[in-house]
């Protein structure tokens, strides 16, 4: 019985020990693997983007500058372009038409206005006129663009209507001068075809002298002369009154 036990249990030995063994064999790859170190492979991770801060948002270079330079003289002369074509109005008195330019008084002395075939003329009776309608010592209203000799190139002129109390006749007179009184601001002329019919006339601070041969000299009373013919515009004077000139046109 004895014996018969001892070699079972050595058979089950016997089939026990290359099991074991296998299993060792097994596992030694790996534990030599986890003893041994191994070299790292070498890493395919792309390499890292570094971003670089934004700009700053105010001009750091020159051409930065040069650029805010331009913008600014640019923006400086459209002002000024823009002060120098700004519309304008002038109001005043028409003291001269020339061809298409009319001449008026107020009280910053004489201004200029050109008429284009554009301009729109409108009358006392808010009805469409031409420019021929338009006379000496009429009122007006000028609106348009100033130009840079100071002449105003009018797109609309309006008429001012009288005061409804009644003017004073308007006479024209057309004479040569005989004498000049400086000290009390009279010329007497006498008329052109009737040297018997004479006219004193006083003139003053709102009298307009005008040199018909060139409108854009401006003369005073001082540059009237003897023997000078002239045309002497001004109002019928009330009784025992001397007139007074509203504008004089020297002839050449």
């Amino acid at each position: 019985m004895i014996k018969l036990k001892i070699k079972e249990n050595f058979k089950k030995i016997l089939i026990f020990f290359p099991v074991v063994f296998y299993f060792i064999q097994l596992q030694l790859p790996i534990f030599a693997q986890s003893i041994t170190p191994s070299t790292p492979p070498k890493s395919t991770t792309a390499p890292k983007t570094t971003l670089s801060p934004a700009p700053s948002a105010e001009p750091t270079s020159i051409e930065d500058e040069k650029i805010k330079e331009i913008r600014e003289a640019i923006k400086e002369k459209v002002n000024e372009i823009k002060e120098k074509i700004e519309k304008k109005a002038y109001v005043g008195t028409i003291t001269q038409i020339t061809d298409s330019t009319l001449t008026l008084s107020n009280f910053r002395g004489k201004k200029r206005v050109r008429l284009t075939e554009e301009t729109i003329i409108i009358g006392t009776n808010k009805k469409e006129i031409k420019a021929k309608d338009l006379a000496v010592d009429d009122k007006i209203i000028a609106m348009g663009i100033l130009s840079e000799n100071d002449i105003l190139e009018a797109k609309r002129v309006i008429a001012v209507a009288a005061p409804k109390t009644p003017s004073p006749k308007r006479i024209i007179f057309f004479g040569t001068i005989s004498t000049i009184d400086n000290k009390n601001s009279t010329l007497t002329l006498s008329e052109v075809k009737n040297k018997n019919e004479q006219l004193v006339i006083k003139f003053d601070s709102q009298t307009n002298f005008i040199n018909q041969s060139d409108p854009k000299i401006s003369i005073g009373y001082k540059d009237v002369k003897k023997d000078q013919k002239a045309i002497i515009v001004y109002f019928e004077p009330t009784a025992n009154k001397t007139a007074i000139a509203k504008t004089i046109f020297i002839l050449p």
